[in-house]
């Protein structure tokens, strides 16, 4: 017999391909009662010899349904001699009895990949199908973002321009980050207790007068804490006087991969980013290509694990081999 099958194309498919059989009672088997499924004997060697439906005269020597007692006494003798459903993931080959059957589990995996707006499970046949599933939204971890799924794929839409956070007492979104102000729209750069605007920060009225004033903590014109931070070269007193948050020599330094600081367009500490390495668990991220697990789950990277649906951690497989379940 072949393997498990609700209809007769289940017996004609990538993972299963046998001329002149069809579903007979949940399992595929020849249509001709005279004949077998079973290798030609002219490729019996090859260790993947294509089956068909064949008369016993025509089969490779040892083809069990064609030995005289039927294959009685040439059964399995342990699991790993049967053969499994089409996806590993989805059951196992068993050996009952000296008989090799296939235990299938319908239903979801346990191997879901978090956020991809996708289900992944078993069909009654053993084959592992991906479903739309709308409630698996990625969480972005920004709360100036509308997480949904559209179309099987992940969106992080930004709310609307000026919206208060949500969640938080002040601020106000701004292409999907929860801002200050914003001095591009007037109706969005208004800043309480008598500060001025200055991009999405809101800073004492000095530091947007164009003018240098060391006296009021400026260490370079209208940058400097308690203004913006300054850029890569200006002069500074301390790492908060500056973008890149390094202050070298009395002047801001540009970012680098190992000055020990999150800035540039890192996600984390000197990672998350080319051309830095790939961020550890507990760091920030955007998106899985900015971890070493390849998950990022409400912007930080996490610990790789046998169900996260990547392959990571030394797996020789989507979550099978290395120290997770054999890939079979």
């Amino acid at each position: 017999m072949g393997g498990y099958c609700e209809r007769d194309a289940d017996c004609h498919t990538k993972y299963q391909d046998i001329p002149g059989a069809a579903c007979i009672d949940s399992r595929c088997q020849c249509i001709d009662p005279g004949s077998q499924i079973c290798c030609a004997a002219s490729e019996a060697a090859e260790p993947d010899c294509p089956p068909s439906c064949r008369p016993c005269k025509e089969c490779a020597q040892g083809t069990a349904a064609c030995e005289p007692d039927g294959g009685v006494d040439a059964g399995c003798k342990n699991d790993a001699e049967c053969p499994g459903p089409p996806s590993r993931e989805c059951g196992a080959g068993r050996c009952v009895e000296g008989v090799c059957t296939v235990e299938i589990h319908p239903g979801p995996i346990a191997s879901q990949r978090q956020g991809d707006c996708q289900r992944a499970e078993c069909t009654t046949a053993g084959e592992l199908i991906m479903l739309e599933e709308p409630s698996d939204v990625h969480d972005d971890g920004e709360p100036c973002t509308y997480d949904s799924c559209s179309e099987g794929w992940p969106i992080n839409m930004p709310l609307t321009e000026g919206l208060i956070c949500p969640g938080a007492r002040e601020g106000m979104c701004h292409k999907g980050a929860c801002v200050a102000c914003f001095d591009g729209d007037v109706t969005m750069n208004d800043c309480p207790n008598g500060l001025a605007c200055d991009d999405v920060l809101c800073v004492p009225a000095h530091c947007v007068n164009n003018a240098f004033e060391p006296e009021l903590g400026e260490t370079a014109r209208d940058c400097g804490f308690p203004c913006r931070p300054c850029i890569a070269g200006e002069a500074c007193g301390s790492s908060a006087d500056c973008e890149s948050r390094i202050c070298d020599g009395g002047r801001c330094a540009p970012a680098t991969c190992e000055d020990g600081a999150q800035n540039g367009s890192e996600t984390g500490i000197d990672c998350g980013a080319a051309p830095c390495p790939l961020c550890p668990a507990g760091q920030g991220c955007r998106t899985g290509v900015s971890c070493e697990s390849g998950v990022c789950w409400a912007g930080m990277c996490r610990e790789p694990s046998c169900t996260d649906g990547v392959m990571n951690a030394g797996e020789d497989g989507v979550d099978c081999g290395g120290g997770c379940a054999p890939c079979g």
